[in-house]
């Protein structure tokens, strides 16, 4: 069993998002990340469905060019069949980020 304080993983940088692997598998990767109001992770395509968890803060989530809003404790599941799929930070923000693989 492996117990991981994600607050205690957690950075932020004034200059881009930062990203902290905690666990990987081979059926999964978790992370977490952390933006600074305005920062955004830019759009990309994955190979794998991802679960998103904000732990702090309020942010855009955009999927296929559709905007939703994420705030603490918002949950999204992302498959891999979307095309693109980006976060950008209106506040500081903490997020959960787990690819099932």
């Amino acid at each position: 069993m492996d117990i991981h304080l994600l607050d205690k993983l957690l950075k932020f940088s004034p200059r881009a998002h930062t990203k902290y692997v905690f666990f990987e598998s081979d059926k999964l990767k978790a992370q977490v990340v952390g933006l600074e109001a305005g920062q955004q992770i830019p759009p990309c395509r994955m190979d794998f469905d991802v679960i998103f968890f904000v732990m702090e803060g309020k942010g855009k989530i955009i999927i296929d060019e559709k905007e939703e809003t994420l705030e603490k404790t918002s949950w999204v599941f992302v498959p891999k069949e979307n095309e693109l799929r980006s976060l950008k930070a209106e506040t500081r923000m903490a997020v959960l980020a787990i690819q099932v693989r």
